[in-house]
């Protein structure tokens, strides 16, 4: 995902917040609707200022937002020693390493109170006498079933008693990760249709998919037709004759690939 969003996915995203279309944005701004299309697409030609204001006023946002100037919505917001961040954080999200716009929305999901909740609980220890106290009520329990009845070590129901047993960083580190990756599942699903994720198509799959469709060949030129078909994007089995004998003469003069597949002819050594 983009660290910053452009002027045009801002303007874009603040009209579909409001479910308005071009014509309705339109007649509510005073503004054209070509004029308003454009701004909307990246290769839109500049807007003017008194454009950014009325649009800023309009949607309930400063103009340096759409600017791109700044992440913050609104104006007067509160001073950053409010905020509690050390110098060092701030000098991090300045500095443009971090992509802050994807730690915004890691903070804003629903869940992030859980995974923050998860991991104080962890680092202050807070459940740490609780999970001792337990472990040692099961210990204590397996002791005197072991003195009452003579019961081995080896006894399936004492290993279970052991296996009740929590370990802490195991139990905690488990309910983090489960924490932040539910939370990286969401918003890389809200992601999917962005520009910049990865396709899920595998490109290997459809190499394995061409070598496998050439292993088993037994007429090549059928082969060669049937895979630079998928390539293309056509249906080889909806061609008539005509058209395939076309295709056929393209391949025979033209394809490396189709050539190397032939036998080759000469004498073998004697």
């Amino acid at each position: 995902m983009k660290i910053n969003l452009t002027i045009s996915e801002k303007l874009k995203d603040l009209r579909k917040e409001k479910n308005l279309s071009l014509e309705e944005l339109a007649e509510k701004t005073g503004l054209s609707r070509s004029a308003l299309g454009s701004y909307e697409v990246n290769d839109f030609k500049d807007i003017t200022h008194t454009t950014i204001i009325k649009l800023a006023q309009f949607y309930g946002v400063s103009t340096d937002y759409i600017l791109g100037l700044t992440e913050n919505r609104e104006e007067g917001l509160s001073e950053i020693a409010n905020l509690r961040l050390d110098d060092d954080t701030i000098r991090i999200l300045k500095s443009g390493t971090v992509n802050n716009r994807l730690l915004c929305e890691i903070i804003k999901h629903p869940d992030f109170w859980k995974l923050m909740s998860d991991t104080e609980i962890y680092i202050d220890s807070l459940a740490a006498m609780q999970i001792h106290n337990l472990n040692s009520f099961v210990a204590l329990m397996r002791s005197r079933l072991q003195l009452r009845d003579e019961v081995p070590d080896s006894d399936h129901y004492i290993q279970t008693l052991k296996a009740c047993e929590i370990n802490e960083d195991d139990y905690f580190s488990r309910l983090i990760c489960e924490d932040i990756s539910a939370i990286a599942k969401d918003i890389k699903e809200n992601h999917r249709r962005d520009v910049e994720t990865g396709d899920d198509n595998n490109p290997l799959t459809e190499v394995i998919d061409i070598v496998k469709e050439y292993a088993v060949a037994t007429d090549p030129m059928k082969a060669t037709l049937t895979t630079l078909s998928k390539q293309l994007g056509m249906n080889f089995n909806k061609m008539d004759p005509a058209e395939v004998q076309f295709f056929t003469t393209l391949v025979e003069k033209y394809s490396s690939v189709y050539r190397n597949m032939l036998p080759k002819k000469g004498r073998g050594k004697k």
